[in-house]
């Protein structure tokens, strides 16, 4: 792709200032290794525009207009980093109770042309700016990191036709922070957090479910509960994330089933899951959602049924199998007292 136009912005919600910052030549390689980056990125969401004259697709439209007027050009890129700002403060303000602060960084906007010089895209990214001293003269100066982790938020839009009443783009969040699709971008998700999540969690159960077919293995269980805490205990869900962090260091409780390759096998079938399944790899779980679906019931014996309604802490040794004689026990650790009371069959066989 071709930059037709670039701008940066250090956002300054502390002094409510924007500040623009020229490019020098060689800064060209950052932005095109920036959006190489970003457009390789699969951990983003589809999203959509509420309508064609909200400020940043009508401003970004109008560039696209007068990209032979300078003026026009510099004031719309200007307006919408003006934008970020008013809503950097707002939430700022929103959140300052909680001891946490909107990421600070600046704002990188180009408009890019394809190769074949048929379609526009328009990019936008929050990235870290740093402090650090220049050895030639000691002085402090501000600059961006090569290191491609510091992109707080990107969004990709597609202008391919400027007279659409409906724009479509891609949208990148390092945190559940809504201010950047919602407020400052004016977008809509094509898949809500509801249906995310639960095309999510059935995606995984029914890929478990395969995985285990015909075999009761405790790693199915303790596989499924992990995943459950994961979206019962995190606020933001980056699918790859969770994935690797339920399934990278895995031990099997039992190896002589669950072997290593296995294992990997699983984790690789649900890393394809997004794809496959039509749900984005970054979404906000909906516990309501999926709790019908977390419930698990588990036969035991005549008149008696185990049911599982949330994840188990310490699962491996709060639910035990055990066998003595010839008899098979389902043992289970209690913090109820009074259920517990309820079954001390002893204290009254020893009176």
């Amino acid at each position: 792709m071709k930059i037709i136009q670039k701008a940066i912005h250090i956002i300054d919600y502390e002094n409510s200032s924007v500040i623009s910052r020229d490019i020098p030549a060689e800064f060209e390689s950052y932005v095109t290794d920036l959006i190489n980056h970003i457009s390789d990125n699969d951990s983003v969401r589809e999203y959509k525009t509420r309508s064609n004259s909200t400020e940043v697709i009508s401003c970004v439209i109008s560039i696209c207009n007068n990209l032979s007027d300078d003026d026009t050009v510099l004031s719309k890129m200007e307006t919408i980093a003006k934008r970020l700002l008013l809503k950097e403060t707002e939430a700022q303000e929103q959140i300052s109770r909680t001891q946490t602060n909107v990421q600070k960084g600046s704002l990188v906007q180009a408009l890019l042309l394809s190769n074949d010089e048929k379609n526009y895209t328009y990019l936008l990214a929050k990235v870290e700016h740093s402090e650090w001293v220049d050895d030639s003269d000691f002085s402090f100066k501000t600059g961006f990191s090569k290191d491609k982790k510091t992109i707080w938020k990107s969004c990709l839009i597609d202008i391919s036709d400027l007279k659409s009443t409906e724009f479509f783009s891609k949208i990148y969040s390092n945190t559940i922070a809504k201010y950047w699709s919602d407020g400052f971008l004016e977008f809509d998700e094509m898949n809500s957090d509801e249906s995310n999540t639960l095309k999510a969690f059935k995606a995984i159960e029914a890929t478990l479910n395969q995985n285990f077919k015909g075999v009761a293995s405790p790693d199915h269980t303790i596989i499924r509960n992990h995943f459950i805490g994961y979206f019962k205990n995190n606020n933001h869900i980056d699918y790859n994330n969770m994935i690797n962090s339920v399934l990278e260091h895995y031990q099997p409780v039992d190896p002589d089933y669950m072997t290593n390759e296995k294992i990997n096998n699983l984790k690789n079938k649900m890393l394809e899951l997004p794809q496959k399944r039509n749900f984005d790899k970054q979404f906000s779980p909906v516990s309501n959602v999926i709790n019908a679906r977390i419930r698990k019931v588990y036969p035991i014996t005549e008149g008696i049924e185990l049911k599982v309604n949330s994840n188990i802490e310490d699962i491996v040794n709060t639910v035990q199998s055990v066998e003595e004689n010839g008899i098979k026990y389902i043992r289970i650790r209690s913090t109820n007292d009074n259920t517990f009371n309820r079954f001390r069959i002893e204290n009254y066989l020893n009176k």
